[in-house]
């Protein structure tokens, strides 16, 4: 195995990760990164304003480890903080709480050396959650093999706005992307309370070509503090789908274009979704709300209409 690549190197990598109170999980995601086969690579930790230890100790594991200090300022922050001092050719991602798959950063590297028509490579994750007990199991079972972790997926190609536009495939934590693609789409948009990575990459697919890989290289833990635990009133999903359509519209830069009717579907059930969780575990006002949006749209008609019913009986019930 080849030595550690030295401090001032610059890096063919750099990966970027928000921390934020996070030493609890840090140094298994760590290790992840540095003990990937692949080791032509910075880890650019940025402690966003965590209170739980010494985020500046981590340089110490090993010199390809960076760690940029700034108070709370959110993920989209401390990723763009990460972003702008990179100094690799390509740039990954990963939370301070999830795994990379041993073998990923190789595969995705040599996939972009071989292929300079496409500018982003991301694959598949794993949910990973825990026992009864609260115990972690055993994330290697869910690791591919050597050639299972290369294969790609044809229908995960090209010019994919569309595709991406019905449903983001692009997990935060698998992309490997050009910088010069960055540089084009600009940054994560810090004023978004939540989607801001399905922003980014929606912006990304109208600057390069994409391609998935059918294998699982990453593993993304499930917890209580998850941001996909935390319920919000504002339906994030169904703003950034309209803009997206008003800014670029229902066609890819090649002009492939989706039907207007499948986008309806589309937001239609980003509506219902939102009514759905609130409904069970939110307010009954902002659920009848959401399901009145869905019905506008003709999605699932008659379970829209019945939930929009529920939702009044519970709101007026308080």
């Amino acid at each position: 195995m080849s030595e550690p690549v030295q401090r001032d190197a610059a890096p063919m990598v750099s990966v970027i990760m928000p921390a934020w109170n996070a030493m609890r999980y840090i140094h298994a995601a760590i290790d992840s990164v540095l003990s990937q086969s692949y080791r032509d690579l910075e880890l650019i930790v940025i402690n966003d304003g965590s209170s739980d230890g010494d985020y500046a100790a981590l340089e110490r594991i090993d010199p390809r480890v960076r760690v940029i200090e700034g108070p709370r300022g959110g993920v989209s922050r401390a990723r763009n903080l990460g972003m702008e001092q990179a100094r690799g050719r390509y740039l990954a991602f990963i939370d301070a709480d999830d795994l990379w798959v041993p073998g990923k950063l190789k595969v995705q590297v040599d996939y972009l050396e071989a292929h300079p028509e496409v500018g982003i490579v991301f694959a598949e994750i794993h949910r990973w959650r825990p026992g009864p007990d609260g115990t972690w199991p055993d994330p290697s079972e869910h690791y591919p093999d050597e050639q299972a972790l290369a294969r790609t997926n044809p229908e995960w190609s090209g010019w994919m706005y569309t595709r991406i536009l019905m449903g983001c495939t692009l997990g935060m934590i698998t992309p490997l992307m050009r910088r010069e693609v960055y540089r084009q789409a600009g940054g994560f948009d810090e004023s978004m309370e939540r989607g801001e990575d399905y922003d980014f990459w929606l912006r990304c697919s109208r600057h390069a070509h994409i391609q998935g890989f059918s294998s699982v290289m990453a593993i993304y833990r499930i917890h209580p503090a998850s941001a996909m635990h935390r319920m919000i009133e504002r339906n994030h999903l169904a703003e950034l789908l309209e803009r997206a359509r008003e800014r670029w519209g229902l066609s890819d830069p090649d002009g492939h274009r989706l039907p207007a009717l499948h986008y309806r579907y589309r937001l239609g059930r980003a509506h219902f979704d939102h009514g759905y969780t609130h409904y069970w575990s939110g307010d009954p006002t902002v659920a009848a709300r959401e399901f009145a949006q869905s019905l506008r749209r003709g999605c699932l008609v008659g379970r829209s209409a019945a939930f929009w019913v529920l939702s009044q009986v519970k709101r007026l019930r308080g």
